[in-house]
């Protein structure tokens, strides 16, 4: 190919990425400036009553969130246990989490090296996984996920980034959500009575993996040394 094309594409690729870049801003700016208008009443109310439109609007949810890192999922993990029963309450989480995980994944498979750049001088723990992710990426897309090593947006950025394989990503990361997917909307259905063991045995499930996984990484990682 001659150089002048091979000049071209790589101008055109430049700006592709400035103009990802730049939407991706939009949407930090806008979920930052009304950050405060996410919470589990304001999504019961902005929501449908229509179970299958309902669905649609937190898988739209989902995906605003996957954009930002000012929104907590919990909300909306929560918020789905008093929209749904929980069976549908469940599928609908694991949709939403399938889909907040890829949008960033893909992002950051489009900006590429440099993002990965910024991510390491803003959280320089994302070095060690740097060295970890050539051994198990589906392990560590799984325990990344359970120990909240980064905002789980960031992390998605880093992980599209970096090569990561999609499909081990999206198991490992589903996987490692799996606790929050299923607890968080039993915690909603009772949000009502927090005293009550439907809320309390829940959160303390949540509290104890999260605990052991974390000793069981640091010891992992104590081995590796």
């Amino acid at each position: 190919m001659p150089k002048n094309d091979w000049g071209k594409k790589l101008l055109q690729s430049r700006k592709y990425k400035i103009i990802i870049f730049c939407l991706w801003l939009v949407i930090l700016g806008v979920c930052l400036l009304c950050r405060d208008q996410f919470s589990v009443e304001r999504v019961l109310w902005a929501s449908p009553q229509n179970l299958l439109l309902a669905a649609l609007f937190m898988m739209a949810l989902f995906a605003l969130k996957s954009m930002s890192i000012f929104i907590y999922s919990g909300i909306f993990f929560a918020a789905s246990g008093i929209l749904f029963p929980l069976p549908a309450a469940i599928l609908v989480n694991f949709l939403g989490a399938a889909v907040m995980v890829s949008l960033p994944y893909w992002l950051g498979r489009q900006m590429g090296g440099e993002l990965i750049e910024a991510i390491v001088r803003k959280y320089p723990k994302t070095a060690v996984l740097r060295q970890a992710q050539l051994e198990n990426q589906l392990f560590l897309s799984f325990i990344t996920r359970i120990i909240n090593i980064l905002p789980s947006d960031i992390l998605s950025l880093y992980m599209g980034a970096s090569g990561i394989h999609y499909g081990k990503y999206l198991l490992g990361s589903v996987a490692g959500m799996l606790l929050t997917i299923i607890t968080f909307p039993i915690m909603g259905s009772s949000v009502t009575d927090p005293v009550s063991p439907q809320f309390i045995g829940p959160a303390a499930v949540q509290a104890a993996v999260t605990a052991v996984s974390i000793a069981g990484y640091a010891a992992y990682l104590r081995r590796r040394r």
